[in-house]
């Protein structure tokens, strides 16, 4: 009898622990489903993809080099003498005929009313000998001598008034102030240069081509320059002068680029700059953005987005820019190409698109930003 209660002791005991296991009497289906759906979502990889869209694309060369002008000149006096009044400063804008200085100048105000006061004498004496010509009332030999004393008279006040200019120091052309070399009180010389004169109006920049481009480059071929002090901004501009010949030393030829217009905001000369040659330029065609491109090799690849699937595509690039590639081929307007993310992609991967940040189209990327971003 004690036999057969602990039996059935034990027995209970078993059913009793089965039950704490699994109180509600149910299976481990559920529990293997949701692993495989957590497994599933584990094996998408997380990508940004992009549009690729049909724009406008250039073919470029791109040199480094430095803002130049035509116009730099330093101005020097015309006489010596002693500086009594600076009218401009370093960074001045001067117009053409402009006072920059004057030296004192009372000896030739001087000078100047005395040979104008003797100068209108003459004049007036030279009037009534001529009266007296016309009646043969002189000889000629007389009415000659009037008319060359007057004729000094004239020499004298016109020598005179140049003498008073050359106190004063004038720009020659319109510019900017970029060197005071001077200052009152000092007594200059012919052989000194007071101020420096720049024209910022006409900027240009040299570089120098290698050789097998020199076909390509000719006077007016359109350009950009860009500064990279002032970001954002690039300044219109053309080829101005290509040189005829090849330096033998460097292989290369000089070519002066200019800008065109710099109203955008102000660029000044010795700034360091990007000089673009544009050779060509297409439109409407398909764009793709730079970091979408994949490397092996020689080879590149991109992976195009297909109901969740990255499928990996051989690519064919043409001309390029610093953001954007035009894509020849096996691309498509609209297609969802991975531009984060792919770098350790499989072809045939299953992936999830996070956001679409990015564009081909630079005038959409702040719009299609700010939607990712809500």
């Amino acid at each position: 009898m004690r036999a057969y209660q602990a039996v059935t002791f034990a027995t209970a005991l078993l059913f009793a622990l089965v039950g704490c296991n699994n109180p509600q009497g149910k299976n481990d289906d559920g529990d293997d489903k949701a692993k495989e759906a957590t497994k599933k979502v584990e094996n998408e990889v997380p990508v940004n993809i992009a549009q690729a869209t049909l724009g406008e694309i250039s073919s470029q060369l791109e040199f480094d080099s430095v803002l130049e002008t035509e116009s730099a000149i330093d101005i020097f006096p015309e006489t010596t003498g002693l500086v009594v009044e600076v009218r401009a400063e370093v960074g001045d804008a001067i117009e053409a005929g402009q006072v920059l200085a004057r030296l004192e100048n009372d000896d030739q105000r001087i000078n100047l009313k005395e040979s104008l006061s003797r100068f209108e004498h003459l004049k007036t004496k030279f009037e009534r000998i001529q009266d007296l010509y016309d009646q043969k009332l002189i000889n000629q030999q007389e009415y000659d001598t009037e008319r060359f004393d007057l004729e000094q008279a004239e020499i004298a006040y016109e020598r005179a008034k140049i003498r008073l200019e050359d106190t004063y120091i004038r720009a020659p052309v319109k510019g900017l102030v970029s060197k005071r070399q001077t200052q009152v009180g000092e007594r200059v010389g012919e052989g000194r240069a007071l101020f420096t004169l720049v024209n910022p109006d006409e900027l240009f920049a040299e570089i120098s081509i290698p050789g097998q481009h020199m076909l390509s480059i000719r006077k007016g071929l359109p350009a950009e320059i860009v500064s990279e002090i002032i970001e954002g901004i690039s300044y219109a501009a053309s080829v101005k002068l290509v040189s005829p010949t090849i330096d033998p030393t460097s292989g290369t030829c000089a070519v002066k680029v200019a800008i065109d217009d710099n109203g955008l905001m102000p660029i000044y000369p010795g700034m360091f700059v990007s000089v673009r040659l544009i050779l060509d330029t297409k439109s409407n065609v398909v764009l793709v953005p730079k970091s979408a491109i994949v490397h092996e090799g020689e080879r590149a690849f991109l992976y195009r987005v297909e109901n969740s699937i990255a499928r990996k595509l051989r690519f064919e690039s043409g001309y390029s820019n610093e953001g954007f590639v035009e894509a020849i081929g096996g691309v498509s307007q609209g297609d969802s190409i991975i531009v984060l993310g792919h770098n350790a992609l499989k072809d045939g991967a299953k992936v999830k698109v996070v956001n679409q940040a990015y564009s081909a189209n630079k005038e959409e990327t702040g719009v299609e930003e700010e939607q990712a971003e809500g």
